[in-house]
């Protein structure tokens, strides 16, 4: 019994696939966190009373951006957007909004952060659930570092997403 070239030539391919997929750096199954070159934030806070004293759109924006530059460490960059940026239609933008409300409740406040994501171009829909919103019930003022837990438990599966594309 003879083989045949190509039969070898097949079963080589076959033997070097699973090493080929070692080497190869893993991407996301969803396009929409595919060739992200930077996040872009916007933030808002919307008290009841009111501006907050403790917290304002600019000062979340930064926090944020602080933390989820953090969490990448390498990958895309992180800017603070301003409406109207043109860079929020740029299909390498993935565009982040955070969005924090403060609620009287009961001699406390009820701090709630959460956050969505849009993306220009043909990139697909945003995945649902990707971030479960963050609340806390504050007994004064935001302390700096329970926004900065807040937004690290809310952004830490957004830079997972990231961090598995090239």
């Amino acid at each position: 019994m003879r083989i045949r070239p190509a039969l070898l030539l097949a079963a080589s391919l076959l033997l070097h696939i699973p090493e080929a997929a070692a080497m190869s750096p893993a991407m996301s199954p969803l396009p929409f966190f595919q060739r992200v070159e930077r996040v872009g934030l916007l933030c808002a806070v919307d008290a009841e009373a009111g501006p907050a004293a403790d917290l304002g759109d600019d000062a979340l924006c930064g926090r944020a951006a602080a933390v989820l530059s953090g969490l990448l460490a390498s990958g895309p960059a992180v800017a603070v957007l301003v409406p109207n940026d043109a860079r929020i239609v740029d299909p390498g933008t993935l565009l982040l909004l955070v969005h924090a409300t403060l609620r009287p409740d009961d001699g406390k406040r009820i701090f709630s952060l959460a956050a969505t994501l849009q993306r220009s171009g043909s990139a697909g829909s945003a995945p649902f659930f990707m971030m479960p919103p963050q609340a806390l019930a504050l007994p004064g003022k935001l302390d700096e570092s329970l926004l900065e837990q807040a937004l690290r438990r809310l952004l830490t599966p957004l830079a997972k997403a990231l961090r598995a594309n090239p």
